[in-house]
């Protein structure tokens, strides 16, 4: 029986480096035989201890993602291109219909693209639509975001699902928001990536950006306009706002703020 946990994974991570074992390998397994023990129902305590941190910093070190500022493109680029295509919605084909009704949301509400691919949405009364979503990153939860008519409706991500549901046939205006009108199936994921891809390539957006870097322009276009932390913390649903921001969100902020300091005069 296996009374000192930390011990016995210690000495397997020692002899993954006498092998010359990746550093990514040797954390993999870390973690894989530290969650046997913990189904056995020892205490996190009892399987990662000091001595077993101290032999994993250098592992880990060498794994971690760089930190490094770079440039954000401005979300301003992406309203106005849906504006410009609000205009001739009707002309759209459905990928693209569909990439600027799911950009109009994207542009308001930090979610993944995975998040939106397992949504389920709702038409309310007064024009109040309300998505639902599975949260299955830290802690899992299920999540519901309500979307109200805006000031602009060219970019108001009512007027697109209204757009995107009057496409379907009445008997198919219950089924997901991935329901594709023309060929009658749900969209796959990666159908919803390619059509959120075409709007940001359309927008001007730099190939090589992911969709994620509607989250970070959104939020970082926030900060621009005065937005609190305690608001950012909100919207973006994050624990440790200001790290998270800080890293991943207002990164092209950080010129703006140096411009700011060399005026003294």
């Amino acid at each position: 029986t296996v009374k000192d946990p930390e011990t016995v994974i210690s000495n397997f991570i020692t002899q993954q480096i006498s092998v010359h074992a990746t550093n990514a390998n040797s954390n993999a397994c870390r973690t894989a035989v530290g969650m046997l023990f913990w189904i056995q129902g020892f205490q996190g305590e009892k399987i990662n201890g000091f001595a077993l941190k101290q032999i994993m910093k250098k592992h880990l070190a060498a794994i971690r993602k760089k930190r490094k500022e770079e440039p954000i493109y401005k979300l301003d680029i992406h309203l106005k291109h849906i504006r410009e295509r609000a205009d001739i919605k009707q002309r759209l084909n459905e990928q693209e219909h569909f990439g600027c009704t799911i950009s109009s949301i994207m542009v308001f509400y930090t979610l993944s693209l995975a998040e939106y691919n397992r949504a389920s949405i709702v038409n309310m009364e007064d024009n109040i639509w309300q998505l639902n979503t599975s949260i299955w990153k830290g802690d899992n939860y299920d999540l519901t975001v309500t979307f109200r008519s805006l000031s602009n409706p060219k970019v108001c991500p009512t007027t697109w699902l209204n757009s995107w549901f009057g496409l379907r046939r009445k008997e198919d205006r219950d089924k997901s928001l991935q329901w594709r009108p023309k060929n009658k199936k749900v969209s796959s994921y990666e159908y919803l990536s390619k059509a959120v891809h075409i709007i940001m390539q359309a927008s001007g957006v730099k190939i090589g950006n992911s969709v994620t870097s509607i989250c970070k322009s959104l939020i970082t276009k926030s900060i621009d306009q005065g937005a609190t932390i305690q608001e950012i913390n909100r919207a973006s649903r994050h624990k440790d706002g200001p790290s998270t921001v800080a890293v991943h969100y207002d990164m092209n902020l950080n010129d703006t703020m140096r411009q700011r300091l060399i005026n003294f005069e």
